[in-house]
């Protein structure tokens, strides 16, 4: 791996004509903000861009529809640029092999990125759309209102709302330029925050239910079940973790979600707790504040091994 800057990344994707972007399983407000944003900014210089999506856009994320659609076809292409992840294998695709260009990596999180032939990493930065932001200036691509709003919401999921740990006076000075450039914090908020069905509420309801505290209410975990999700198990619990979060003596609280193939973890922490080193023993990374892990196992067996890989130094 080569790691690089900003300057070196433009040149990168300047010098190739077919670019596939893809980003992380599971893709969040940040990842596909990034997408939405470097794709339509590629286009607009006569590039051809394109973007491997393994599923379709979740309800509050459907306002990037217009750049943004389920696609599997991997065509021939001169560079991927893999966002908002530090490994190979959480990419959104089942078979990382398939990938044979060169990996350029855009990405904030803690890690060595040793998988990919070059990366633009900085995990001091809040989100991948503050650098996706950058690189776009650096090829003095026009960001556009609603690349703007891409981006905008990239940068307010991943900081959830400007609250966790990983927020800086420069979170806030990129959100300023973005606003600026026309993103709406208004329409934003409307669509990731007020997009929930009411499936998503009775099965919020369900987890609510589920609540359990352990080691002195320091870990709060809520869980869901599949029977109690919507139909096609699309039910939106991003934000269900937030509620365990909100507990007065919580520093840690997990989220544990039932799929198919196995669970899918949530894990938020307040005060000075690194949900990113239980994420590491469990062979992926994230951030200190959040991290997000898929486990294939029943959900108590991945419940009893979260708690014995959280302690605290008391």
């Amino acid at each position: 791996m080569t790691k690089i800057g900003v300057d070196k990344a433009a040149e990168l994707i300047k010098a190739a004509h077919a670019i596939l972007l893809i980003g992380h399983t599971d893709p969040d407000g940040d990842c596909l903000g990034s997408l939405y944003a470097l794709k339509a900014g590629l286009v607009s210089i006569g590039k051809s861009a394109s973007v491997y999506l393994k599923k379709p856009l979740p309800l509050k994320y459907r306002f990037l529809s217009d750049e943004l659609e389920e696609n599997t076809d991997i065509p021939e292409c001169d560079l991927i640029v893999a966002l908002d992840t530090p490994q190979l294998k959480r990419l959104d695709i089942d078979d990382p092999a398939k990938l044979t260009s060169p990996i350029l990596a855009i990405d904030h999180h803690p890690g060595e990125h040793t998988e990919f032939a070059y990366a633009l990493w900085d995990d001091g930065k809040s989100a991948c759309a503050m650098l996706i932001k950058a690189l776009l200036q650096k090829m003095a691509i026009t960001i556009t209102p609603k690349m703007a709003g891409a981006l905008y919401a990239g940068i307010v999921t991943d900081t959830n709302s400007f609250v966790n740990q990983n927020t800086y006076a420069d979170t806030f000075q990129a959100a300023g330029e973005l606003t600026e450039l026309g993103a709406k914090p208004d329409e934003i908020a409307k669509y990731v925050y007020g997009s929930l069905t009411p499936g998503d509420i009775s099965a919020l309801s369900y987890a609510l239910s589920t609540l359990e505290l352990y080691d002195k209410d320091r870990i709060a975990v809520m869980s869901l079940k599949r029977e109690w999700q919507n139909e096609g198990n699309d039910t939106d619990t991003e934000l269900f973790v937030n509620y365990a979060r909100s507990l007065v003596n919580t520093e840690v609280a997990i989220m544990l979600t039932e799929t198919k193939e196995g669970v899918r973890v949530n894990l938020r922490a307040k005060n000075a707790y690194d949900v990113s080193a239980v994420a590491r023993k469990l062979g992926v990374g994230g951030h200190k504040a959040a991290a997000g892990i898929r486990m294939n196992c029943p959900l108590e067996e991945a419940k009893k091994l979260l708690l014995e890989n959280i302690k605290f130094d008391d």
